[in-house]
């Protein structure tokens, strides 16, 4: 082992390691006739151009080189973008750069805009997923996907697969020690979110689900604007949120 926990591996790291997000974003639409609005906004905000600038900054910001890209918008609604990464430099110091190059690895994003809304509340989900091979390691940008999504409900699933050998010749299934993902979150986004660990730690398997503690009425209410909904109506859109976050939690 290395003083940094990693240990000394003979050549290159084949294993491979692939961390997966999903991202579930509630809304309340107050107004029946707000649909096609707020398609809109999730057609822009999510569109497969904006999608392809967070994904390399994400490669990037784990040390890579962009090797191709492909993206696809969606009709009605939706996107996809997948980019073929391989390794290259020591990546920089986050938060100050984001860059990008991984061979035999991609990053890709898919989202699902919710189109059938049910009691007022639109759900817009975003699978990203992160496969590496080498030294590079993807939980370096846990802590800005999650900020960048700015998600409800976030499912993280860590799994590392293949065989290397360290400098004696020995087989190594893990290039480091790992216990739970949690332990790679930063403090002021576990104070946000409740969650919870469920690893198989032999099968180096590690998974965390996280839920926000409470509605953000800025960002939960589309358009929404101060002042403008009474205690009472806030009050009840605070259950009706809560109670979806519970639900996408819990899987129940």
């Amino acid at each position: 082992m290395t003083d940094n926990g990693k240990i000394k591996l003979y050549g290159f790291n084949n294993l491979t390691k692939n961390l997966s997000f999903s991202f579930y974003k509630l809304h309340y639409l107050v107004k029946a006739n707000q649909h096609p609005e707020y398609k809109k906004y999730i057609n822009q905000r999510y569109s497969a151009e904006k999608l392809t600038s967070l994904l390399s900054d994400i490669c990037h910001a784990i040390g890579g080189n962009i090797l191709n890209v492909a993206q696809q918008d969606y009709q009605p609604q939706g996107a996809s973008v997948t980019l073929m990464i391989s390794e290259e430099a020591e990546p920089l110091s986050y938060p100050e750069s984001l860059v990008a190059h991984l061979d035999k690895s991609h990053i890709c994003v898919h989202t699902y805009p919710d189109d059938n809304i049910q009691n007022n509340i639109a759900i817009f989900r975003a699978d990203i997923e992160l496969s590496t091979c080498g030294v590079i390691s993807p939980l370096k940008v846990l802590n800005y996907l999650i900020e960048e999504f700015d998600a409800d409900v976030i499912d993280i699933d860590y799994r590392v697969r293949g065989m290397t050998r360290d400098i004696h010749g020995n087989k190594q299934f893990n290039d480091q020690v790992v216990e739970n993902i949690s332990d790679y979150l930063a403090n002021d986004i576990k104070s946000y979110y409740q969650l919870a660990n469920n690893n198989l730690v032999r099968s180096n398997v590690f998974v965390t689900k996280l839920c926000r503690n409470n509605t953000k009425f800025e960002t939960n209410i589309f358009a929404f604007i101060a002042n403008e909904l009474s205690n009472k109506l806030l009050s009840e859109i605070d259950v009706r949120i809560s109670e979806e976050r519970r639900q996408l939690y819990t899987t129940q």
